[in-house]
């Protein structure tokens, strides 16, 4: 008995001498340097988690006023359903329609100056022309003119390409395309046939091989 009432004793003595909680004034029961007791301890840790679950609420309320980045809208994003993440767009099509645009930049090929008249233009090819010195080539071709010089040359009865007897269907061509910079000349036109027309396009001729009939 005489040992539990000096243990009574003692822990009165140490509670009356533990310093106060700064908040219900009432011991601690914990070492001086803590400023409050278990419970008020407590009641303020669940106080700053609230606070802080009300200013990420907030701001998310903000962040969903602001407008769409979608092309062609101001609409409110709104508020997102994942936790942590911001909207940037206020539907799934402007969020579509944003990623295609994108990637039309990224794919748009960059202009590059004409090699005859400086004009910046676009052109799959690097030796390219612009399109308008490509209609002034054009203009040159129709005349009856380069067809007679052309078939008095070279002759029109089979296809330059494939020897394939044409029959009055013969295409005046470009060896070398206008769009690749080729000259309307006698030199640098034949006649072919309508399918390697067709099959040839824009390519040079060592870029292209003709289908043997």
């Amino acid at each position: 008995m005489q040992i539990q009432a000096r243990k009574a004793r003692e822990a009165a003595r140490a509670y009356r001498s533990a310093p106060a909680c700064e908040r219900c004034e009432m011991p601690t029961g914990r070492p001086a340097n803590v400023r409050y007791c278990h419970a008020c301890d407590a009641d303020i840790e669940s106080l700053r988690a609230e606070d802080e679950r009300r200013a990420r609420r907030r701001e998310r309320e903000e962040a969903a006023k602001n407008p769409c980045q979608g092309p062609d809208c101001n609409n409110p994003v709104g508020l997102s359903k994942e936790k942590g993440r911001t909207r940037h767009y206020c539907s799934k099509k402007c969020a579509k329609a944003a990623e295609y645009i994108r990637a039309r930049d990224r794919r748009a090929p960059v202009p590059v100056p004409c090699p005859r008249c400086s004009a910046p233009h676009v052109s799959k090819y690097a030796d390219g022309v612009c399109r308008s010195c490509q209609r002034a080539q054009r203009t040159i071709a129709r005349r009856v003119t380069l067809k007679r010089a052309v078939r008095e040359q070279y002759g029109d009865s089979h296809c330059f390409h494939c020897a394939t007897p044409l029959g009055g269907e013969e295409i005046l061509d470009h060896l070398v395309p206008v769009s690749r910079g080729g000259l309307s000349t006698v030199d640098n036109m034949r006649f072919v046939c309508e399918r390697c027309n067709a099959s040839k396009k824009d390519q040079l001729i060592g870029e292209w091989t003709p289908a043997i009939a």
